[in-house]
């Protein structure tokens, strides 16, 4: 998209909402299938761990600190990935409801005088950031993949006008890199109509912000 950014009031980063269903599609079959494998695993560590145990009790051999020892972490890691399974299925639940009731949007993000509207599909809400929340936009690229990146300042979820960022599915995809710096991790080529433009993100970033925030 080659625009004069003086004449507009946005610029929008577009979605290819048929990729996007197909995205959607593949993702509500191989989500539960990875819970319920990661679940399976789990119970049968777990039987395999009691029949183990038993046949040693069964023998008449004393237990020793050390067996106990690996009796409780086995359990504890155990317990730990069945609470882990717990959360996948509830967030795979609430997936389904979101999207049941969510249509795709075209839209991926808009730059504004006010800031960044950005839509994550599997968020209910949109997240809004004013331009205080964010220092600066990345974009990544991988060979046919193209990620655009937030990068956000110290406890931007509590900063002013900032709305939408403290939902689960928006926390998933907020990550710190090596620098303390938190990004949230926005959209992915081919999920999008066209492929990222750096030059043109950073001029509508230079322009609506009035140069403070940009790509880099």
């Amino acid at each position: 998209m080659h625009m004069e950014l003086g004449s507009v009031q946005e610029y929008v980063v577009k979605t290819d909402p048929g990729a996007v269903a197909r995205a959607r599609a593949s993702l509500l079959r191989a989500l539960p299938r990875t819970a319920w494998a990661g679940l399976i695993g789990t119970v049968c560590v777990l039987l395999l761990l009691g029949g183990a145990f038993s046949l040693v009790f069964a023998s008449g051999a004393d237990s020793t600190f050390g067996t106990e020892l690996v009796l409780v972490l086995v359990l504890s890691g155990a317990l730990l990935q069945l609470r882990e399974g717990k959360r996948r299925f509830a967030a795979i639940r609430r997936l389904r409801q979101t999207w049941a009731v969510k249509e795709i949007s075209p839209v991926a993000m808009r730059v504004t005088g006010e800031g960044l509207w950005c839509v994550l599909d599997a968020a209910p809400e949109p997240v809004f950031l004013p331009w205080a929340a964010v220092t600066h936009l990345q974009v990544k690229k991988r060979e046919r993949l193209s990620v655009l990146m937030v990068a956000l300042v110290p406890d931007a979820a509590t900063a002013p006008g900032v709305t939408g960022l403290d939902q689960p599915e928006v926390r998933s995809r907020t990550q710190r890199n090596r620098k303390g710096v938190s990004r949230l991790h926005l959209a992915v080529f081919p999920l999008l109509r066209h492929p990222v433009s750096e030059t043109e993100i950073d001029r509508a970033l230079g322009h609506f912000s009035g140069g403070r925030v940009r790509v880099r």
